[in-house]
């Protein structure tokens, strides 16, 4: 089994825990999108990642991955629990890759650690403002309001946790800090990093990519 990806994407760190969590052996191939574009484009005909290899077989899109891995490997689940629990993960997980991504890895990520500190290129401090004081603080509020005061979204470790971190992460990279303002997925984030194989993986990513890590932004009162 062998995937193709960068792993400082989320969608790809996505999937690394994905095949963690369920103990399944796989070798990372490293492929950056930004870089690679032509090589990209031959795993995936939108030029993405991540592209996972297996039986010789190419499957694409991270969530497209995650039921796939539940398919051929049914324990543990990553969609656990009832009909409606499953409901629950898989809009988190949704939320989390379309607009919690948008903002974090697309404004955040992007402009602070891609272009300011990989790349060497100038920084949209106006896009920055925005995403921080404007646009972010309604989606973390939003995500605030769906943690449980304890634990994880359902009963069992699930997608929703696996994604709304890998996408976290890459803020918490940027600068961004949810405490005070946003406790409860405060705690909830801290309880996931607790898990010693993701507690394993924040170890690695520090040892290689801690120098590009940004100062942290704290969120003003007036902007909640």
């Amino acid at each position: 089994m062998i995937l193709h990806g960068a792993s400082i994407s989320p969608f790809v760190r996505k999937i690394m825990l994905a095949l963690t969590y369920k103990g399944m052996t796989y070798d990372l191939q490293p492929l950056n999108p930004y870089l690679e574009k032509e090589l990209a484009q031959k795993r995936h005909p939108m030029g993405k990642v991540p592209v996972l290899e297996h039986n010789g077989h190419s499957i694409m899109d991270s969530t497209v991955i995650a039921h796939y891995l539940d398919d051929i490997c049914p324990v543990p689940p990553l969609y656990p629990g009832t009909a409606e629990h499953r409901a629950q993960i898989r809009w988190l997980e949704e939320y989390a890759d379309t607009r919690l991504t948008s903002l974090v890895s697309g404004v955040l990520f992007y402009q602070k650690i891609m272009r300011g500190k990989m790349l060497n290129k100038s920084v949209d401090e106006d896009a920055i403002d925005q995403c921080m004081h404007h646009h972010l603080p309604k989606v973390l509020q939003y995500l605030e309001e769906q943690i449980p005061e304890q634990g994880y979204i359902t009963d069992h470790f699930s997608m929703a946790e696996i994604s709304l971190w890998s996408i976290l992460r890459n803020g918490w990279m940027a600068g961004l800090r949810l405490a005070p303002h946003y406790p409860k997925l405060h705690a909830y984030i801290t309880a996931i990093e607790q898990e010693p194989w993701i507690a394993n993986l924040i170890s690695e990513e520090d040892h290689e990519l801690s120098s590009f890590y940004c100062e942290p932004m704290i969120l003003n009162d007036n902007d909640l």
